[in-house]
């Protein structure tokens, strides 16, 4: 009776520490690996310029009926895509990629690099500033995404190493006869 009710203690009080170490420990921890969630490689760039093509050839297409309106409007959507999926570096490409295609082929006068009206330089200056905007929001919320998905592994882990521990314990504890226990006073 007392045995048990020693193990019980013991347990708890594992348990209890255990439980604080590791929810302290899950607090304070920094995770580094965080900023490594996308995928890296010259495919991805590749990838971002296809976009910035895609992106392109859409917005020339639509050219004959948009005209001189939204002439970035297709080229922040692939911007975003490509953050969303790639990462920070690939999108400032396609932000770096698109700004002169987009100013050379669809703000008046078309197919040139005259100096822009200053309605065309604020047009610009937004959408480059809700580009830099969109991409920084997209980055932040993938690395956090990230960075749950690293300490719910590292939760996982140490839970299964505190089950090993348990069991173990548990197991070295039923091996101690009964009759010979010297937690046991006759």
């Amino acid at each position: 009776m007392f045995r048990s009710d020693l193990v019980d203690l013991v347990w708890l009080s594992l348990g209890v520490s255990s439980a604080y170490l590791l929810i302290t420990s899950l607090l304070l921890m920094k995770i580094q690996n965080s900023k490594r969630w996308a995928k890296n490689g010259p495919q991805v760039f590749f990838l971002a310029m296809f976009g910035v093509f895609v992106a392109f050839s859409i917005r020339y297409s639509l050219h004959t009926f948009l005209q001189s309106s939204l002439p970035m409007t297709f080229f922040i959507l692939n911007t975003i895509l490509v953050a969303l999926f790639y990462g920070f570096l690939p999108s400032l490409m396609t932000i770096f990629l698109s700004v002169p295609l987009a100013f050379f082929f669809f703000v008046p006068p078309f197919d040139s690099f005259d100096f822009p009206t200053p309605q065309d330089s604020f047009v610009f200056i937004s959408y480059i500033l809700i580009a830099f905007i969109a991409v920084g929001i997209v980055e932040w919320l993938q690395r956090e995404r990230y960075k749950a998905i690293l300490l719910t592994r590292v939760s996982d882990s140490n839970f299964q190493l505190l089950s090993d521990a348990s069991r173990s314990l548990k197991n070295a504890l039923n091996l101690i006869p009964k009759d010979k226990d010297p937690l046991i006073k006759p």
